[in-house]
């Protein structure tokens, strides 16, 4: 893969012609152009002073390049090809105020180096909150327990597809215990959308989260395609939860439209649980889009308030 140039909504592909993903009716929302965050008010109304989102991806220049290039090459559209301070400032101006920085490795001697540079950059990053990667690798333990005790991080991000991890590695055993004891989250790309993996799906999640039942884990995008499947666990595991990044959305990468309508009764259920997030900057919508759609939803405002602030909120500073 080669490196992508260029900032400009008009070098995007167009997803409307060649996207092997759909997009709910004749819905295409414009990038970047025409970014009002309408939803500003609305969010105030609700007593939320501003939205966490859980789930945005930093990753040194040259990787984010090639990841984007990845995603040129299905067509699926990057609405926010800018460098790095204009992406956080993006955020800042749609009310997003804390962020994660999910990054995460496809090999071995990689999620080391990614920690130390999420070290070194995030605080340049205002509202940043440090989440780190591992591999199942040799000295994984080590850097993990560096990541917490001196570089302060908050959280980890796995993805199981882009990794080819198999959750159940036993030499990713003792890791895990020790997040668990620590109750650091996790916060696991496992499900089986938009694209499946030999690992991925929850035949393999179940037994991993039986062997730990106690670990702190968000699952992305709720799980998607299998979202029915994830949330039938929330109720014996108190510790896990799910994040709503892509799914109720007019771009359905992450199932289809009947899937996610049905979804919806699960925040209501599930407030505690649920968490937002964005996939921010790899979307091919605009950012206040994913945040008017749960707006829009018939749930409650305790519901919303929870989702789009409060649980991750208390998560991490409480």
């Amino acid at each position: 893969m080669g490196e992508g140039e260029g900032v400009e909504s008009s070098n995007q592909p167009d997803t409307r012609i060649s996207s092997p993903f759909l997009w709910r009716g004749d819905s295409y929302p414009s990038i970047l152009d025409s970014e009002t965050p309408d939803h500003l008010d609305r969010i105030r109304d609700l007593g939320i002073p501003y939205i966490f989102d859980i789930h945005t991806h930093f990753f040194p220049e040259t990787v984010m390049k090639l990841i984007w290039r990845w995603f040129d090459n299905v067509n699926w559209a990057i609405g926010y090809r800018l460098p790095e301070n204009e992406r956080v400032g993006r955020l800042h101006h749609n009310g997003i105020k804390r962020f994660t920085t999910l990054n995460y490795a496809h090999k071995v001697g990689m999620a080391s180096s990614l920690n130390d540079w999420t070290y070194t950059n995030y605080k340049n990053w205002e509202g940043a909150v440090p989440f780190g990667t591992f591999f199942p690798e040799q000295g994984v333990l080590g850097y993990v327990k560096k990541a917490v005790e001196d570089y302060g991080f908050r959280g980890f991000k796995l993805h199981c597809e882009v990794s080819k991890l198999n959750l159940n590695r036993p030499e990713l055993a003792d890791t895990f215990l020790y997040l668990q004891e620590k109750q650091i989250p996790i916060l696991i790309h496992t499900g089986t959308a938009p694209l499946p993996g030999e690992f991925t799906g929850i035949e393999f999640f179940k037994p991993f989260l039986e062997t730990y039942p106690k670990l702190c884990v968000i699952v992305a995008h709720m799980g998607a395609s299998e979202i029915s499947a994830y949330a039938s666990l929330l109720d014996a595991y108190p510790n896990l939860g799910l994040d709503t990044t892509m799914v109720f959305v007019d771009f359905l990468a992450t199932g289809k439209a009947e899937d996610m309508d049905k979804a919806v009764s699960y925040l209501e259920r599930y407030q505690d649980q649920i968490y937002f997030g964005s996939d921010f900057p790899n979307i091919p919508y605009n950012l206040n889009h994913p945040i008017t759609r749960l707006l829009n939803l018939p749930i409650s405002d305790f519901a919303k308030q929870k989702i789009l602030y409060q649980n991750a909120e208390n998560l991490f500073f409480k």
